[in-house]
């Protein structure tokens, strides 16, 4: 009997993956998911000095920011919870509810945030058009509007997603907290050390950042 329960507990939880996934994860972002599907949200409004600091990490690669890492770590773990919410649950000590809610936190963080590039250069086209600058003045002042509107997102990823995990958090028992805090500091090593890469449109160097800025930009 308490095998056939859990079976159909599991049952649901795939049941709100495939949902999620036969939507595109669209929904995310939108507050009334979460109210509809009747799951807890922390507030909004935290301050961020209140938010849990996280270790700080030395990315052994220059493709991925440190900024990105939680995002990397928690897409992850989404695909993981979709492909085998039993063995998610087993590996932290969750019952179904717990996994239920951090699924919904997940797809949320991962349907809502991007990297924002067309931003990025938008902001390297506009200081390259009203420049007055020559040669490689010019190129550098360009590449350096579109890293600063770069790192303006990837702060906001990061101040975001330790949104997200103290959502997720706040959500988990006794039990399964310190084995959630295991996994992100062993995945977060991991991660800053395996190379992985992230899109970006432009190269940070004068020869290849003016070919970028011609290519994007219209502009003499």
């Amino acid at each position: 009997m308490h095998r056939q329960l859990l079976t159909a507990n599991f049952s649901a939880v795939r049941l709100l993956a495939a949902k999620l996934l036969l939507v595109g994860l669209g929904f995310c972002g939108n507050p009334g998911i979460a109210q509809q599907l009747d799951l807890p949200l922390a507030d909004a409004e935290q301050s961020a000095a209140q938010l849990p600091q996280t270790r700080a990490l030395r990315v052994l690669s220059p493709t991925l920011a440190p900024e990105q890492i939680d995002r990397a770590v928690l897409n992850r773990l989404l695909q993981e919870i979709l492909t085998n919410p039993e063995a998610t649950a087993t590996q932290f000590g969750m019952d179904t509810l717990q996994l239920q809610n951090m699924l919904t936190l997940l797809a949320n963080a991962h349907g809502f945030i991007n990297d924002n590039e067309p931003a990025n250069v938008q902001a390297m086209c506009s200081t390259w058009d009203n420049s007055d600058l020559q040669g490689e003045a010019r190129i550098d002042a360009a590449l350096a509007a579109y890293a600063r509107r770069a790192q303006f997102t990837l702060d906001f990823i990061a101040l975001y997603y330790r949104v997200v995990l103290a959502n997720i958090e706040a959500g988990l028992s006794a039990q399964a907290l310190p084995r959630f805090q295991a996994y992100m500091d062993d995945r977060r090593r991991r991660m800053a050390s395996a190379g992985a890469t992230t899109g970006g449109a432009v190269s940070q160097n004068a020869r290849s950042g003016e070919e970028s800025i011609r290519f994007h930009c219209r502009s003499n």
